[in-house]
């Protein structure tokens, strides 16, 4: 699938992106071949065009019929003959999507949920459940996520999506996105506050676990693909700010799978909770052994390691699977694991977009380990290890509880 240069750039990147990166991803947790996709949200079609190859058949619904009318512009373009598209009064379309009940093996909400008031979001949830067949699933990709510190979103406010409505209300016109503030102004000229906090939830309204707890209460039970995977490191680098998060609910709610600390949810649920749920990977802050030759702490965590020198990493339990974060001059072959056997393993690292840290290099190990010793070739540094395992059970023991 090529682009064509009368398609509008981000329609292109956006199918891209789906293509490429969360699509590989999705597949790699549940498959597609032959399935049903429903998307709730389709909009102009981008992910629709993306996905429809690799499914069976897809529905998209959407409340626009103008966008409608796009996306199916793009997929006559296309060829794609599995796709059918569905436009429905905001009032209407869950009872649309209802009509689908025993058809569908996954709910796609693909950068929606975000876009949705509380009852609406919970009662899409709700309604994906209900619809998708007994071993389906709900697939929840690029919403952001409220528990991060800087809403990138919406305003590029620092906590702006943990504020009240009401206060985000009267406080939104401090944002650096001009047309963002405008459009709000145009709502409050025309409304008042109720007006606003309809504004503030159509541009985009950080999400949590909390909302999802509502619906499928036993998260651990229910979740089967995280977040910190390679296949969406490229377009979603890893941020400092996030590995804090995952710190902070690893000590409060260690039960919780990983993917809740990213800045955009990415997370797949099943439809009926799992007796035995799945282990995934979590980014893990390294505590650095003291007087280790060559080793150094940098400021926001990160581990410099001068040429040939090795650090040591206890992990908090035994893991199949290993991820680095790092930067080096040439990162693509520079990690060096050694393992405590006398192996030594060397994975490529895959780059990232611009962020911090610059690549990612995964390894999954034939006998699980609890100890490793990481190497980079040239010198470097390490912002973080992911380990397959449990969270770090020292974390919760030593949380404040109290001053």
């Amino acid at each position: 699938m090529t682009a064509d240069a009368s398609v509008h750039p981000e329609w292109q990147r956006r199918l891209e992106q789906a293509r490429d990166e969360v699509i590989p991803w999705i597949e790699k947790a549940i498959p597609l071949v032959g399935r049903t996709v429903l998307e709730y949200g389709c909009g102009q079609g981008a992910v629709a065009c993306a996905i429809a190859p690799r499914c069976g058949r897809h529905i998209g619904v959407d409340i626009d019929a103008g966008e409608v009318a796009l996306a199916e512009g793009h997929v006559a373009r296309l060829g794609l003959g599995n796709v059918e598209l569905h436009a429905a009064a905001v009032d209407e379309i869950l009872d649309h999507v209802r009509g689908f009940a025993g058809e569908v093996d996954v709910i796609l909400l693909y950068a929606v949920l975000e876009h949705l008031t509380l009852d609406e979001r919970l009662a899409v949830l709700r309604v994906a459940r209900e619809v998708v067949r007994k071993d389906g699933h709900i697939v929840v990709t690029e919403t952001p996520n409220r528990l991060v510190p800087v809403d990138q979103h919406t305003s590029y406010l620092p906590f702006f999506h943990a504020l009240p409505l009401p206060l985000a209300a009267q406080y939104y016109d401090r944002s650096p996105r001009k047309d963002f503030v405008a459009a709000v102004d145009t709502a409050d000229a025309a409304g008042g506050g109720a007006a606003v906090e309809e504004a503030l939830a159509r541009w985009g309204w950080g999400m949590s676990f909390h909302e999802f707890e509502l619906v499928f209460e036993d998260l651990p039970a229910h979740t089967v693909a995280s977040s910190y995977s390679p296949l969406l490191y490229p377009g979603r680098p890893v941020r400092w700010e996030e590995l804090q998060l995952a710190a902070t609910l690893d000590c409060w709610r260690p039960d919780l799978p990983p993917c809740w600390s990213r800045s955009w949810i990415d997370t797949i649920l099943s439809a009926e909770p799992s007796p035995t749920p799945r282990t995934f990977v979590r980014p893990w802050q390294l505590q650095v052994e003291h007087d280790v030759p060559g080793v150094a702490m940098l400021p926001n965590d990160l581990i410099e390691l001068r040429p040939l020198a090795r650090l040591p990493v206890q992990l908090p339990g035994p893991t199949s699977e290993l991820q680095v974060a790092l930067t080096a001059a040439a990162p693509e072959g520079a990690l060096r694991v050694h393992l405590p056997g006398g192996d030594t393993l060397s994975p490529s690292a895959v780059p990232s977009l611009p962020g911090q840290p610059a690549s990612y290099a995964a390894v999954r190990l034939e006998t699980p380990v609890d100890r490793v010793e990481l190497e980079l070739d040239g010198g470097g540094c390490i912002a973080f290890v992911g380990y397959a395992g449990p969270a770090d059970p020292a974390l919760a023991q030593g949380r404040p509880r109290g001053w």
